[in-house]
């Protein structure tokens, strides 16, 4: 008994305690580490660069017979590309990809007179797919001929670090939403900026961006209607922008809940796991619970409807757990549920690895069936949802 005292006296005088101090050298030293990551991913561009497509691709977005190709670029003067060194096939940019759906693709497309839609992808938790899903469906709604705004709203800036930006090096409070939300600016156009992806604009985000949260509810004592301030924000952005796609924090906060006012449409990925569903299914009640709170102080808001909502199973397994899962999300979320899945795929785990999405990989790299398994059904969700979003152009 006596050994054992000891033993843990000894222990304890071997504790080492961890001060503030401490945890402030982590946060740097980790910050030194994530910067080395992003300077070695993006080596030798410091900037990234779109993906390069070849006429199958082209083919496939369009509808059309891939031997065909050099006929239809003749009859209706699109590019026909540039031939790769040593191959008889021609490799096209992503501008020059557009440029063939715009002609030939059977898109629909924003009618006249209509405004932009806005899409929130929301969920209660990270490692859900969220990010990655709405930059995703950003690209692929701009291949099939739309012009998409993103605008990064989680603080720690995952969707403007996929699109090669170091948040908490290049992002700064002028950059992001939070001029509006202080009142600096009458509206959120100041903030949109181009990116490597043709036909796809960003607002970013970066730590700066929590402070929204404090700043939103203090409106209050203003008299201002505080949850209804991003959908002025980006009223002007609608004659602009045929989508507006929000990435939102893991979170159910005050600009999330700003945001689900503001949108036109709900994307909530997530996974058949039996945490994942159970964290869905708070959400939709604390949604519920901030919604009743609000419509006591604008009567206005029983009248909001919304396009559409949908609940996408992302990294879907074969496992004994996701089958049990699955119906219960079914049988919860009914007509909501998509009834398009988003596999867990060794081609999604290399894209995430480097920052990048199905669509950025333009190709596939590993194995020809993990990009197919992973692509198809993403590019089935996108075509899902661009008709979901022209019927609402159209009701």
């Amino acid at each position: 008994m006596l050994d054992q005292v000891t033993h843990v006296e000894n222990k304890l005088a071997e504790l080492e305690r961890v001060t503030l101090d401490d945890l402030s050298q982590v946060a740097q030293d980790a910050r030194s580490v994530l910067d080395q990551v992003h300077r070695i991913m993006q080596h030798p561009n410091p900037a990234k660069t779109p993906p390069t497509f070849q006429s199958p691709y082209i083919a496939e977005l369009c509808k059309i017979d891939k031997g065909h190709i050099r006929h239809l670029a003749e009859k209706h003067k699109l590019p026909y590309g540039t031939k790769i060194p040593g191959s008889k096939a021609h490799e096209y940019t992503l501008e020059e990809v557009i440029q063939w759906v715009n002609t030939l693709g059977n898109y629909p497309k924003r009618p006249e007179g209509q405004q932009g839609l806005a899409i929130a992808v929301v969920n209660y938790k990270g490692g859900v797919a969220k990010t990655s899903t709405a930059v995703a469906l950003a690209q692929g709604l701009s291949l099939r001929g739309l012009k998409v705004l993103l605008i990064d709203q989680d603080g720690q800036g995952t969707a403007t670090q996929m699109f090669g930006i170091n948040p908490e090096e290049h992002v700064d409070y002028e950059h992001t939403i939070m001029p509006y939300i202080e009142e600096d600016q009458p509206d959120l156009r100041y903030a949109v900026q181009p990116t490597y992806w043709h036909n796809l604009s960003l607002i970013p985000a970066a730590s700066v961006i929590l402070a929204a949260e404090f700043s939103l509810p203090a409106k209050a004592a203003k008299k201002v209607d505080f949850w209804n301030f991003i959908k002025r924000g980006i009223e002007p952005l609608r004659q602009e922008f045929d989508v507006i796609i929000f990435d939102t924090s893991p979170s159910l906060s005050h600009l999330t809940m700003n945001t689900m006012l503001a949108a036109d449409g709900l994307v909530m990925p997530c996974p058949p796991d039996a945490l994942d569903f159970a964290s869905s299914v708070q959400f939709w009640g604390l949604f519920d619970d901030l919604l009743r709170a609000f419509r006591k102080h604008d009567p206005n808001l029983a009248a909001k409807t919304y396009a559409f909502m949908t609940v996408v199973m992302t990294k879907v397994q074969p496992s004994e757990g996701h089958r049990l899962v699955k119906p219960w999300l079914k049988q919860a979320y009914g007509r909501h549920i998509n009834v398009l899945e988003i596999p867990e795929s060794a081609a999604a785990r290399m894209a995430a690895a480097q920052l990048k999405t199905i669509y950025d990989l333009g190709k596939a790299e590993g194995t020809v069936e993990a990009y197919r398994r992973f692509k198809e059904p993403m590019d089935k969700f996108c075509d899902d949802i661009l008709e979901k979003i022209a019927l609402a152009w159209r009701a």
